[in-house]
């Protein structure tokens, strides 16, 4: 009897969805997405549940990544009733301590009106560092409250320890990563450039291999990473033809 106990005890623990945490380390390019949401009076955080690397793999492969955000987490976070919510996908991945590049790593959504080369090495090794402890505070609190889905999905109201400040979400002032829902936006890689920590941290646009750039989104109810769209050589071709079309039939009329 004990044995059958046992046997019913394991086949329960393999139904119910593994816990899934926010990973960070790894080798460089394992870290994951993770989508924060955040008003005055709460956020809302999702692990996207795929890699740096494995958005890079499907966007050279042709394809887009697309999740959506329904769910008890989600409606949680709406309850809160907070206005002008803004969004931003960033992973982070600390791997040393110090300012060399590839050490400390972090991809992320830039903010309509962000500059470029504006954070400097250890402004951005600061924040880095805070996010990936941000991070495992969401997967304790996800865990501690029993919701263990694959992929965590949290909302928390302002001033709780998983909240997602503004310091969080704007590299404490130095890199706004935020933008209304709704708006599309480019993303970058940051790592530092140097040893010296008041130089200007290395900014790379993240772009597939054909060179076409990154393009996040979130309209509300999904979350996408893309790349810009660029018209097909056909596309132009029947263009050209339209225009030609339309200025013959505009003179004729004139005639």
């Amino acid at each position: 009897m004990k044995l059958k106990t046992l046997a019913l005890a394991a086949l329960t623990a393999a139904a119910l969805p593994a816990f899934a945490t926010i990973k960070t380390n790894g080798n460089i390019g394992q870290a994951e997405y993770v989508l924060l949401v955040t008003n005055a009076n709460g956020s809302y955080a999702q692990d996207l549940g795929i890699s740096t690397d494995g958005v890079a793999s499907l966007i050279n492969g042709g394809g887009s990544f697309t999740q959506a955000v329904s769910g008890t987490q989600w409606t949680n976070f709406l309850n809160f009733a907070g206005t002008n919510s803004r969004w931003a996908i960033i992973a982070a991945q600390p791997l040393a301590d110090g300012f060399a590049p590839g050490e400390i790593n972090t991809w992320t959504t830039v903010g309509a009106n962000q500059a470029l080369g504006s954070i400097q090495n250890s402004q951005m090794n600061d924040t880095t560092n805070n996010l990936a402890v941000h991070f495992i505070d969401i997967d304790n609190k996800a865990f501690n409250t029993g919701i263990s889905q694959a992929n965590n999905r949290l909302a928390s109201a302002f001033g709780t320890l998983t909240y997602s400040d503004n310091g969080i979400t704007s590299y404490n002032g130095f890199f706004e990563a935020k933008n209304a829902i709704g708006a599309s936006a480019s993303m970058v890689y940051m790592t530092d450039s140097n040893e010296e920590g008041d130089r200007a941290a290395l900014f790379t646009v993240l772009a597939s291999s054909s060179g076409s750039a990154y393009i996040a989104n979130f309209d509300g109810t999904t979350v996408s990473i893309a790349v810009s769209a660029v018209p097909e050589p056909s596309s132009y071709a029947l263009l050209a033809a339209g225009l030609l079309a339309v200025g013959f039939v505009a003179r004729r009329r004139q005639s």
